[in-house]
């Protein structure tokens, strides 16, 4: 006879009323070291090869291939036992993205009197909405803010509801290089990031010399564009203002009667010094009429919650993220023209569904952890974007990101194609030896006691753009949220249709994995909580004054 028979018999026996409550017993919690080691090779690579299965496609956002796939996580999501943290109850987090479609025919061009017509007296590089706007015209150089040069063509002009009138972005100042000059939007900031901060209408683009006689080879014209609505964020994000590229005639009516003549603005882009900025006359105005239609998409995001068990730590969240789409083109001629996209990302998107089966059977973490398989990467970062600027960034307090774990550099190659693939056993990590002393002691504590991966800080500093804005991460940097990103590096395959699943070295991604969920079990259970408390180079510190 069982124990619990026994009690039952006895209860029986004494004639008692009480309540009899049989308690389920649930599997005991695992030690976090033997949590780690559920990551399995095995079940990395299952999982990966059927997310770059052919069949779907390299899951374009939207596409049904993506669905497919989203549908394979949700599924494995309820089979472990993760709460949905998406819309309505199911595990998917909906965001809308707007198309515009141009009508050529109706978008036109008024200086003065004086209407221009689209294609043969300016053409656009880029737009984001139907719009009219007319305002003055401030000329601005070259229009690159840059503190580590101390240029500011902003200082003393107003150029709030104006137009910028800006030199094409292949004209520098003299002497200066764009390796000199740095990444954009972090070491100088590029006109249309400056137009949109400061409340500017758009950009009018000066011709370089290539250019001057004919607008015929302009490229590229912006026919349609898309972004997420609202178009919140900075990296990657499709530029919302205007930007048009002007004939000589249509520049020649701007200038007629100023004092900058044209004469002098033409000049500079052979001499390479730029004037000081200035505003046009007060009757120049510059209306612009976008003739588009609009269409909206729905997309989304896949998100489970781990609910954190400390009644005041659970409100501070972990964010765990990958990229579940990849970069679909269009292959052309024989062979494969199917972008299976494994290790970009179906590797990282596999190795998210490994952390989170971790921490399901490993010590419950403190603090809440959000596990989010993000869409519309490829496209510019769509589904970060949606996330970090949205009201949960108000509760996230550090961000995981888990973007390309596949690869490894072959021993001892010297291939170019590999510089930047991380060797056998080793994984890049980039964002807290910049950003997070607590990120950056917990990493270390991670490299101590478990060191299934080696941590290459290569892309750890400020000056790469591997740490802002060639990361999927970004959107959470530029909210002040202190970040780590693991990725194993670019490869030949690299966003082509030979990214496939038989060049993917499972053990390197458990080790990986391995190595993240510890990193987010721990910083989860930490009694101090990560911020983004380090100096900031001064760079950063100019990006997000923005």
């Amino acid at each position: 006879m069982t124990v619990r028979t026994r009690m039952v018999s006895m209860a029986l026996a004494l004639g008692s009323t009480a309540a009899i409550t049989v308690f389920a017993q649930t599997p005991p919690r695992l030690s976090l070291r033997a949590a780690a080691e559920t990551i399995k090779a095995a079940d990395l690579l299952r999982d990966t090869t059927v997310l770059a299965s052919d069949e779907m496609a390299g899951r374009a956002t939207p596409s049904p291939g993506q669905d497919a796939a989203a549908a394979y996580i949700e599924k494995a999501l309820r089979d472990m036992g993760a709460k949905p943290f998406g819309d309505a109850g199911g595990y998917r987090q909906h965001y809308t993205v707007t198309r515009a479609t141009l009508t050529p025919a109706g978008t036109t061009l008024t200086v003065g009197a004086r209407t221009f017509n689209y294609a043969t007296d300016f053409v656009l590089t880029s737009f984001l909405k139907p719009a009219t706007s007319a305002g003055g015209v401030v000329y601005v150089g070259t229009g690159i803010r840059s503190p580590k040069f101390n240029w500011d063509p902003y200082s003393g002009v107003d150029v709030r509801g104006k137009w910028l009138l800006v030199h094409a972005q292949t004209m520098l100042p003299e002497g200066v290089t764009r390796q000199q000059l740095g990444a954009a939007g972090v070491d100088h900031m590029l006109p249309m990031q400056e137009a949109r901060t400061r409340g500017a209408l758009g950009l009018l683009v000066i011709p370089d010399p290539a250019h001057l006689a004919s607008l015929d080879t302009v490229m590229p014209r912006a026919t349609t564009a898309r972004d997420l609505d609202p178009a919140v964020g900075w990296a990657y994000a499709q530029a919302p203002l205007p930007q048009l590229m002007l004939s000589k005639a249509a520049l020649e009516q701007l200038m007629t009667g100023e004092r900058l003549s044209i004469d002098t603005v033409l000049a500079a882009d052979t001499t390479h010094k730029y004037g000081a900025s200035v505003a046009l006359s007060a009757k120049a105005s510059v209306t612009l009429k976008l003739a588009a239609e609009l269409t909206k998409t729905d997309a989304y995001n896949v998100a489970a919650i781990i609910e954190g068990s400390d009644a005041t730590m659970k409100e501070e969240y972990i964010t765990v993220s990958s990229h579940l789409d990849g970069a679909v083109g269009r292959a052309g001629g024989a062979g494969d023209t199917i972008y299976n996209a494994a290790d970009d990302n179906a590797s990282g998107s596999s190795g998210n569904m490994a952390i989170a089966r971790a921490l399901l059977q490993g010590p419950r973490p403190k603090r809440t952890v959000v596990l989010i398989w993000d869409t519309g990467e490829e496209t510019g970062l769509w589904g970060s974007r949606h996330v970090a600027y949205g009201p949960l960034s108000s509760k996230i307090v550090a961000h995981l990101c888990v973007d390309m774990i596949g690869r490894t550099k072959k021993p001892g190659t010297s291939d170019p194609a590999e510089a930047d693939l991380a060797g056998p056993g080793e994984v890049f990590v980039a964002g807290p030896g910049v950003l997070s002393t607590q990120m950056d002691a917990v990493l270390a504590r991670v490299a101590r006691d478990y060191p299934y991966a080696s941590q290459n800080r290569k892309f750890d500093n400020a000056t790469e753009p591997f740490f802002y804005p060639r990361t999927d991460a970004a959107p959470y940097f530029e909210r002040r949220i202190p970040y780590a990103e693991f990725f194993t590096g670019l490869h030949a395959d690299y966003h082509r249709p030979s990214d496939d699943v038989s060049k993917i070295d499972p053990a390197k991604m458990e080790a990986v994995a391995r190595t993240v969920y510890l990193t987010v079990s721990m910083l989860a259970d930490d009694p101090v909580r990560p911020r983004m408390d380090k100096p900031l180079p001064a760079n950063l510190v100019s990006l997000l004054a923005r």
